[in-house]
């Protein structure tokens, strides 16, 4: 005798396979909601392991203090100070490179290793080489040997204080210090353009006069006061403040401030973000597409239930049989989700190495995530599919064996309405039909908006990163050529810039380092100052520059708690070491990167200097690029260049590499499951009515009239989906831009007529092509077979 579980298995099966189709979709669904949580947890995973290696081997520092020159007698001041576990000296300073072959401008970032002692804190792995025995070697970070194809023994010249070095590489390395390395005014890694090298102090104390003396401290913080509340580690940077402002101290900092860490943990809360945006809205579509089908499967089986219990079959059984659809579609979502998760995880961490220079950068699936990724697609599966099961299972089998009540045809408004409107007889057969059934058609419905708002919101990044790059670059910044000079220049320097070659315009302009206080809010940046009537300069939001007063990014203004009108408490740590109260007049809002900013005859006045500057932005033509390159080199006052437009590819490799290849592989998901949900929705649609259609063509319909008749329910219904499917797309689109923003880029809610266009095209098309698969279904309808069913 067969048992009466493996009946169950075999019809659940049987069923299963009768409708793949539909099942095969809601698995896709279940796949990509696992696949979304499994790659960004296992990416963001795999970078903090890398990170917290990286720190822990090669002693990362907690504080850093940058400064003028102080005597190395400190030192021991420092070490002295309550929470110091060690502390270390060393001597930085900017310079450029030159490289045979390579015309474009090369800025570096020279940092000292101790002579004789062993290196304490921010240690080198050296990936190849050794460390340098006199003045005339040095270490080059790995990128820039990696973006120039540098080898070991090759020959380098550094331009420093106006001196040219030839140096000579005898190793290649990467430091916990430079994970992230960009430069000073970056927010993107160029490799090629920018720098770190590492050599003996002797060589870099005689260049710069220091010996004796040092420019920048490292301290590691005891493990107890490293743990300790902020006000701790502030009563720390106080006293380092105090100790160094005399010799120049330019305030010190934590290591959340610290460029490459702060990069890296705004990279790390991206994968967090979504890892729970994106599986919360593809595994609750996948909930709401089995909440779909199971009413639907069940409703046909109601009599097949009540026959079952009958029988003598357990109603928990019955319910755990039903149950057995949603675990096997999320079984197979499950599988398709990890193997999927474990080829785009490698790549997206092997992408990300490319960015992130790290010791070991390695895959390993995080079992803690795929315990969560189980234990939600299957809550997913559950929540979707519980109720109907419950119901059907709690009906009597005499009351579910009889046939279903008829339908209540008394005359509402309704009827009314569409009885009056003169509509012909097929659609007001299919207004009526929807209409008896609006908990039915409001599932449809607002299936298929969903899958027409992921279809929005998929294409929704693409325009907005372009209209971010674009205001960045074509707006809000118009110049070439960004000019740094090695110390503040009288403004009449710039009349020998723009006698260079290739140069069209020159505009100055200052930057000042400075830490924004308001109340306990803290944040250190830099203010850039230039004349209100820059053509190169635009802030957006801002129709001209304010001549008094401060302006901030709306993201740093939010973060510092401030509303124009409101005062901030500017300290200044450059040269000149003051604090102003001064007047939030305005806000930007500016999508990359964030700042303050102020007229420059303001920042003059404040620090009680003349008309001088820090830097130039320059027009250039760009056949004149290499001349103009070489005068610069000459120059011993301009300490640095960049090509703003260099820059701006770089941003958009990244957005490509990273952003917009997720988003693109959402795109196409979403295009998947919208022809996946109308498509259930036809097959479903012609499952319930098989019976009324044959009736329909016994009674003389011919084959086009009966398809006008389903398919022209199915089109009403998706009229009615794609504006709902535009508020879900503007919906999720508003989330994340909101979830998303972070200090290194803002994408900007933008939405236009062509995304929401692009919206209704993709259901319009799935809903076509779910007609043409559906037209020879219909076509083969059994009409005697279906008509003796019930």
């Amino acid at each position: 005798m067969v048992s009466p579980h493996v009946t169950l298995l075999a019809k659940l099966l049987r069923e299963v396979w009768h409708a793949r189709a539909q099942l095969f979709a809601i698995a896709i669904v279940v796949s990509v909601g696992v696949m979304v949580l499994l790659i960004m947890t296992t990416a963001r995973q795999s970078l903090v392991n890398a990170q917290q290696t990286f720190y822990d081997e090669h002693r990362f520092a907690d504080v850093f203090v940058e400064l003028t020159r102080a005597p190395q007698s400190l030192l021991t001041t420092v070490q002295e100070l309550p929470g110091v576990a060690m502390a270390e000296t060393r001597i930085r300073s900017a310079a450029r490179i030159e490289l045979d072959g390579f015309a474009d401008p090369i800025q570096a970032q020279l940092v000292s290793l101790p002579e004789q002692q062993t290196q304490l804190l921010n240690t080198l792995h050296l990936r190849s080489g050794a460390l340098p025995t006199n003045s005339r070697q040095v270490v080059v970070s790995e990128p820039f040997a990696q973006a120039h194809q540098l080898q070991l023994y090759d020959a380098i010249t550094a331009i420093l204080n106006g001196r040219r070095t030839e140096l000579e590489i005898v190793g290649i390395a990467i430091s916990p210090e430079f994970i992230y390395q960009i430069g000073p005014a970056d927010i993107m890694p160029d490799y090629q353009r920018y720098g770190v090298f590492w050599l003996r102090e002797d060589a870099l104390a005689a260049a710069l006069d220091m010996d004796g003396a040092f420019n920048s401290l490292l301290v590691k913080l005891e493990a107890q006061a490293n743990r300790a509340h902020h006000t701790d580690k502030g009563t720390l940077q106080l006293r380092l403040d105090q100790l160094f402002e005399r010799y120049g101290g330019r305030g010190s900092y934590t290591r959340e401030e610290q460029i490459s860490h702060r990069f890296l943990s705004e990279e790390l809360k991206q994968l967090r973000t979504n890892s729970i945006f994106l599986p919360i809205v593809f595994l609750g579509t996948s909930a709401f597409l089995f909440n779909i089908f199971m009413q639907r499967q069940i409703h046909t089986q109601q009599q097949i239930i009540a026959i079952m219990k009958a029988f003598g079959y357990r109603p928990m059984v019955i319910f755990l049989h039903y149950l057995g659809y949603s675990s096997l579609v999320v079984l197979l979502g499950l599988v398709l989700g990890v193997i999927l998760s474990r080829w785009l995880a490698a790549t997206m961490v092997e992408l990300y190495g490319t960015y992130f220079s790290f010791i070991e950068l390695g895959v390993k699936l995080n079992w803690r995530s795929f315990a969560i990724a189980v234990v939600v697609t299957f809550a997913a599966g559950f929540i979707g599919t519980w109720r109907a099961i419950y119901q059907a299972v709690q009906v009597p089998p005499a009351q579910a064996m009889r046939p279903p009540s008829p339908a209540n045809f008394q005359q509402s408004r309704i009827n009314h309405f569409i009885a009056v409107m003169g509509f012909g007889q097929t659609w007001r057969i299919i207004l009526r039909n929807l209409v008896r059934h609006p908990l039915r058609s409001t599932l449809s419905v607002l299936g298929i908006a969903l899958a027409g708002g992921l279809l929005l919101f998929g294409s929704y990044q693409f325009q907005a990163i372009s209209t971010m790059l674009d205001r960045n670059y074509r707006v809000e910044q118009q110049m070439d050529v960004i000019v740094h000079f090695t110390q503040v220049t009288d403004a009449h320097g710039l009349t020998s810039l723009a006698a260079l070659s290739g140069v069209n315009y020159v505009e100055g302009m200052r930057s000042v380092p400075v830490r924004l206080h308001n109340g306990r809010q803290l944040y250190s940046t830099s203010i850039t100052a230039f004349d209100s009537a820059s053509q190169l300069r635009q802030l957006a939001s801002v129709r001209s520059m304010p001549t008094t007063g401060l302006i901030l990014t709306d993201h740093l203004a939010d973060y510092l708690q401030l509303e124009t009108g409101s005062n901030v408490t500017v300290e200044f740590i450059g040269e000149r070491r003051l604090t102003r109260s001064v007047p939030l007049v305005a806000t930007t809002n500016e999508s990359i990167g964030v700042g303050a900013y102020m007229a420059l005859g303001e920042l003059n006045h404040i620090l009680l200097e003349s008309s001088v500057l820090s830097g130039a932005w320059l027009l250039i033509d760009d056949s004149h690029k290499e001349a103009l390159y070489a005068e610069l080199n000459k120059m011993p006052q301009v300490a640095g260049y960049s090509h703003i437009r260099e820059a701006e590819t770089k941003l958009r490799s990244y957005m490509d590499d990273t952003v917009l290849t997720a988003m693109s592989i959402i795109f196409v998901l979403a295009g998947s499951l919208t022809f996946a949900m109308v498509y259930n929705n036809a097959r479903i649609a012609l499952a319930e009515r098989e019976r009324e259609l044959a009736t329909l063509r016994v009674l003389g319909y011919s084959y086009g009239e009966v398809a006008r008749l389903l398919f022209g329910e199915l089109l009403l219904l998706v009229l009615i989906a794609i504006p709902l499917g535009w508020l879900c797309g503007f919906i999720f689109a508003a989330g994340m831009t909101e979830l998303m923003s972070s200090e290194l880029f803002r994408i900007p809610f933008v939405i236009s007529r062509q995304l929401f266009g692009l919206s209704a095209f993709g259901v319009l098309t799935a809903a076509l092509i779910a007609v043409i698969f559906m037209l020879r279904r219909l076509k083969h309808i059994d009409l005697v077979a279906a008509l003796k069913s019930e």
